[in-house]
């Protein structure tokens, strides 16, 4: 037992060394969806949401100039009166985290500050999702989508972006696309997410 204890803080230890720049971020900021519907023999209607995101990353340098970011983020959307679902008007509410594993080429351009541009997948589940429509004053309830509205929790987005590390402070913007059709109905229906943030977090 004492030598396996031992093994694995040499493991441990090794990691830390080879490790030594690895920075850990905890950031926020804003989010809008477009939400992106297709109805057989129909034109496209884009519903845009609005919302924040917030989470923690941590960058593994594979050289100077590369690295690989995964994180771990929370996000929450809505839109209110909206023509959605087919209703006049729906209130709409969605919450899901996000696991993205972003790779990232960058360079300091100065003593304090770093250019970089990232890209990768994003895996994502849907904690929540909810719609309550209106008819003028008259409310028609509220749904749960994921239950009975034929809409899927999963979703795995492409995307990149830009950022600026500037001293303890790491600002990015960014764009995600979802590569799934969240529609699950069999009526030759497609719905897709495209997503635009932007956000500030704190360096480690």
């Amino acid at each position: 037992m004492k030598r396996i204890i031992t093994l694995v803080a040499a493991v441990v230890m090794m990691d830390f060394a080879t490790n030594s720049f690895a920075q850990m971020s905890v950031g926020a900021g804003y989010l809008h969806a477009g939400d992106q519907v297709t109805l057989k023999g129909l034109d496209a209607v884009e519903v845009g949401m609005n919302g924040a995101y917030a989470g923690v990353s941590y960058n593994l340098p594979i050289s100077d100039l590369i690295g690989v970011t995964p994180g771990l983020y929370y996000s929450f959307l809505y839109t209110k009166d909206s023509a959605f679902e087919g209703a006049l008007g729906a209130k709409v509410v969605e919450h899901f985290v996000n696991v993205p594993v972003y790779f990232n080429v960058g360079f300091d351009i100065s003593d304090n500050a770093r250019f970089f541009v990232f890209a990768g997948p994003t895996v994502q589940l849907g904690l929540a999702s909810t719609a309550e429509g209106n008819v003028g004053s008259i409310k028609t309830g509220k749904i749960n989508r994921y239950e009975v509205g034929g809409y899927s929790r999963t979703n795995v987005l492409l995307g990149g972006g830009l950022g600026l590390n500037l001293g303890r402070f790491q600002i990015t913007a960014g764009y995600d696309h979802g590569m799934f059709n969240l529609d699950t109905e069999d009526d030759g229906t497609k719905r897709i997410k495209r997503y635009a943030k932007a956000g500030i977090a704190y360096l480690f």
